[in-house]
């Protein structure tokens, strides 16, 4: 054999074997991939909804129906869902990191974002929010932008048809938390004093890779102050004056897709707990179609004709008016948040998440009189001292007269 052919072989033979390495290191790696360095992490981000983006019901569901309306929302769907499709162009799913929902190299990769769109380097250097991380499993590289707001706007920030379907990002950064340095995530990353890796450094900040947000009961329980500031008694009338605080979130509530609702029941009883009146009122962004439909499909949407959502350490004042019987001495009154997100699953039933998140109570006993008004959110005024002497004095002047 001539040394051309032997040298042909052997680089041949090497080809083989490289080149599907090196276009292995050009692919984005599997999440798991990660689980013997960040085994913390990895079990985190395996319970969160970002690892369920692809596969959750409710997702499935609302994709299906949008291909079903026009097949291009595939990739408008995916480049959030499975952000790796916006590099890998897989919009068929057909490779096993496709479906892995948001995962870490995706995020790891990511070097800025503009107008809303990711820049990202496939995934080498790993990019991480500390300035001396040192491995041989990959090159790494500080990044601020992991922990700041604007990390987050690339997917919680979306229009279509010019209707901003939601707006997380921009509601954000029109609240105080702003203003105050206060990112996404310092509530949705809440971070602990640990190791970002086995065996690592011991540092004072470790993100969590959970993202508690409106699918967590106790994260919610945390957003509303709800309160009664005043109850007012008019004859057989009586007027409550609510106040309702968004005072633990850096965004309105509820945010994200409109689907998701908070609505707030009142209800009031007599003393023997029969009820005589109940109202209920929903905070929400209503979208609506060209003929003015509400429509719970985004793409369907031309316009936005109701958003009364609460603000960032805003407080809204409702007020109650109702008729108490006349028989009843007391009136028993209730308040209750709920946050509802009501999505049609695969299986053609209606998924409803109907959560309690903030309540008051109270009972208050009337000062009525027939034919008299009253109120007991003030008490009727005494006549005082003062009011004493010139009684005194004015029966002395009598007895003074009579003699």
């Amino acid at each position: 054999m001539s040394s051309k052919l032997i040298y042909g072989a052997i680089i041949g033979f090497i080809a083989i074997w490289i080149i599907p390495v090196v276009q292995a290191n050009e692919e984005f790696q599997s999440s798991y991939t990660c689980i013997e360095c960040h085994p913390d992490r990895y079990e985190e981000w395996t319970r969160s909804t970002h690892a369920l983006a692809v596969s959750d019901p409710v997702f499935e569901a609302s994709y299906m129906r949008a291909l079903k309306s026009d097949p291009q929302y595939r990739e408008y769907c995916l480049s959030c869902h499975s952000p790796i499709t916006r590099a890998s162009k897989d919009f068929n799913l057909t490779k096993s990191i496709s479906i892995e929902g948001v995962g870490c190299t995706f995020c790891h990769s990511v070097t800025g974002v503009e107008k809303n769109n990711y820049i990202f380097n496939q995934s080498n250097p790993m990019q991480g929010p500390y300035s001396d991380s040192k491995t041989e499993a990959h090159t790494s590289a500080y990044s601020d932008l992991l922990t700041k707001s604007e990390f987050c706007a690339g997917c919680h920030e979306f229009s279509i048809n010019d209707v901003p379907v939601y707006e997380t990002y921009t509601e954000w950064k029109e609240s105080p938390y702003a203003a105050e340095g206060k990112q996404c995530q310092d509530c949705h990353m809440e971070a602990k004093r640990g190791e970002a890796a086995k065996n690592g450094t011991i540092r004072e900040k470790v993100y969590q890779h959970f993202w508690y947000g409106g699918h967590s009961g106790l994260f919610l329980e945390k957003a509303f102050d709800l309160k009664e500031d005043s109850i007012l008694e008019t004859g057989d009338m009586v007027k409550v004056t609510l106040n309702i605080t968004n005072r633990n979130v850096g965004h309105k509530i509820p945010s994200g897709f409109p689907a998701r609702k908070v609505v707030l029941h009142f209800t009031a009883s007599d003393e023997n707990e029969q009820e005589i009146y109940r109202e209920d009122r929903v905070y929400a962004k209503t979208l609506v179609d060209q003929y003015g439909n509400e429509v719970a499909d985004f793409w369907k949407a031309a316009s936005i004709s109701k958003d009364n959502r609460i603000k960032p350490r805003e407080s809204r004042i409702e007020v109650f008016e109702f008729k108490v019987p006349d028989s009843s001495g007391k009136v028993k009154t209730k308040a209750t948040l709920e946050y509802q997100l009501e999505a049609e699953i695969i299986t053609k039933s209606l998924e409803s998440m109907n959560l309690e998140i903030a309540q008051t109570s109270k009972t208050t006993s009337l000062n009525r009189t027939i034919g008299v008004e009253a109120t007991t959110s003030k008490k009727t005024p005494g006549i005082g001292w003062i009011g004493a002497i010139a009684v005194m004095m004015a029966v002395s002047m009598i007895y003074r007269k009579k003699n």
